[in-house]
């Protein structure tokens, strides 16, 4: 690894040396080329001493030429975001500096096989705007095109002849989120058009046949001639169809007729197979609520109710509940005996194999509720909360803060002090810094098996040092209710909670209900609800892979106004 401090150490020594001079205004080229000596460092980081510069460098395909920039100032002592101090480039052609220059914010330099050089300026001050500049081996300025938004990539053709550039969201301006093809030889914007929405890896230019392809990281080439237009549209639907994209995949269904090729069709049902088994549970959700929009075009409303049902299950808000209930009466049937309507939380309470519970609480202003007339105004979680103390519960209104915290107390017979402040989700993950901080799973699913009151009062008391009596991250956590859960929960059982936890600890550290209860050796996890809340995706997924499985009593309390 490079060891990026002490090079900019370096820097600042070389500074201080004689440099040449660096023509201004416009740049310009060397008239007697000075031979350097040339220190690269990795593949990233170029060295000259003899102009004191210090910088990242890229090499024209053919390797005759390399292109060098320094977004810092003059002295090396500021760089990135900052407001005067201008950076700058050089060219060399082998180890001869034949052109160079100074730009506010010089980053990502490209050099063609002719030596013309492709820099964007990002500038200083905090706008979203750039400017992508081009000039001749001589250092005379090709191009100068400034643009309303940041700069996200851009590349060179080898020729030197044509540029792309791709820019990023700027909201109101023309320039937002486009890509752009330049001539930068006529110093002239050809062509500009909305990208398509994947991750690009890069760009290659056919200037033979004018056409840039954009290629993404799955090796996909969507091929624009220098008007913009998509010259292999077929192609790139059918290969991003193939790979799930589902912008790609919705525009094919919106196209899709009743007299759809049958191939196509499968082919669009593959590719959604693809998307429906990502990881991601947003995704998935649109993934079948797309299937289900397909397959009920199609006139398949079994199948369609089927995968809105999936999708409603991964995320609740995904969009499709009244298209599933009527679908649902469709395909059922009318009954003459109509059961009680059920409401919109209890039939999400249904889905997700939650109790459902209505409870009655005094409404204030600003949202502020309360469980009886006695009682302070206070949140609907803490007023819920105070409804359950009362009937004989104890509990804590900290989402996932306490079940994490107990796990975490549990988890490692005499925590490190360097990890008081460690997520646990982090140790539980390896994602740690240290190697000394990557703990065997299997040894603290052993300690928090083998864990007593002794260990996690110890254990606490580093993990809420900093913070008086609650951990820094968890200020709604407290002491007796680490002890009360873990005393209820008993070993095996938190055991079971922190092994499902292990399996993806990023994913199920978030959507933990807002209510954890017990009574003796009874624990409930209750969800609070207001009148106009939903299930979220990270919930229903937390409820689904870990709570449910492990048979604990999830309640969806529906909080309404008393009368």
């Amino acid at each position: 690894m490079v060891d990026v401090k002490g090079l900019w150490r370096r820097l600042a020594e070389l500074a201080s040396a004689p440099t040449a001079a660096t023509p201004r205004d416009p740049p310009s080229q060397t008239e007697n080329p000075t031979r350097c000596s040339l220190d690269f460092f990795s593949d990233r980081f170029l060295t000259i001493r003899d102009l004191g510069f210090f910088g990242q460098f890229s090499r024209s395909p053919n390797g005759r030429y390399v292109v060098g920039w320094s977004d810092r100032s003059p002295d090396g002592s500021r760089g990135g975001h900052r407001y005067d101090g201008e950076g700058r480039w050089i060219l060399l052609e082998g180890d001869r500096l034949i052109a160079q220059g100074n730009l506010q914010r010089p980053q990502d330099g490209k050099v063609a096989d002719d030596g013309t050089v492709l820099i964007s300026d990002w500038l200083f001050g905090d706008g979203l705007d750039g400017v992508l500049a081009g000039f001749s081996s001589e250092g005379r300025q090709l191009l100068h095109h400034a643009l309303a938004a940041n700069i996200d990539d851009h590349a060179l053709s080898p020729d030197g002849r044509m540029a792309i550039c791709r820019t990023l969201n700027s909201p109101g301006s023309s320039d937002s989120c486009k890509l752009i093809v330049f001539d930068v030889h006529a110093g002239r914007e050809l062509a500009r058009w909305d990208p398509e929405p994947v991750s690009v890896a890069g760009y290659e230019f056919d200037t033979d046949a004018d056409l840039v392809h954009v290629v993404t990281e799955e090796g996909d080439r969507a091929a624009y001639d220098f008007t913009g237009r998509l010259v292999n549209a077929t192609e790139w639907q059918r290969a991003r169809i193939g790979r799930g994209d589902l912008n790609v995949i919705k525009s094919a269904i919106e196209q899709a007729g009743p007299d759809a090729a049958s191939g196509d069709i499968a082919a669009i049902l593959q590719g959604l197979a693809v998307a429906c088994s990502t990881d991601a549970d947003w995704l998935r959700a649109r993934a079948f609520r797309a299937k289900g929009e397909l397959l009920e075009k199609l006139d398949r409303d079994a199948e369609a109710l089927e995968a809105y049902d999936s999708a409603l299950l991964l995320d609740p808000q995904v969009g499709v509940f009244r298209r599933s209930e009527k679908l649902r009466r469709a395909v059922g049937g009318t009954s003459k005996t109509k059961p009680p309507r059920k409401g919109r939380l209890e039939k999400q309470a249904d889905r997700f194999g939650m109790k459902h519970e209505v409870i009655e609480l005094e409404k204030g202003e600003n949202k502020l509720w309360r469980s009886a007339a006695f009682r302070e105004w206070t949140s609907i979680e803490n007023a819920a909360l105070e409804h359950y103390l009362d009937g004989g519960w104890s509990g804590a209104a900290a989402e996932g803060g306490l079940i994490l915290t107990v796990i975490k107390a549990a988890s490692f017979a005499k925590l490190a002090e360097r990890n008081a402040d460690t997520y646990i989700e982090a140790l539980y993950a390896q994602n740690v810094a240290f190697d000394e901080d990557r703990y065997a799973i299997g040894d603290m699913l052993a300690s928090v098996r083998r864990a007593d009151i002794g260990q996690l009062r110890r254990n606490w008391a580093l993990i809420s040092k900093r913070s008086g009596d609650s951990p820094a991250f968890y200020p709604g956590v407290w002491w007796d209710g680490v002890e009360g859960l873990f005393k209820a929960l008993g070993n095996e059982r938190l055991a079971a909670i922190a092994d499902r936890f292990s399996t993806a600890p990023y994913d199920l550290r978030a959507g933990w209900p807002d209510l954890t209860l017990w009574r003796g050796d009874e624990v409930r996890f209750v969800e609070i609800k207001g009148p106009s809340d939903s299930i979220h995706a990270s919930q229903a997924r937390l409820v689904r892979d870990l709570l449910n499985p492990l048979a604990h009593h999830v309640t969806l309390a529906e909080i309404i106004q008393a009368t």
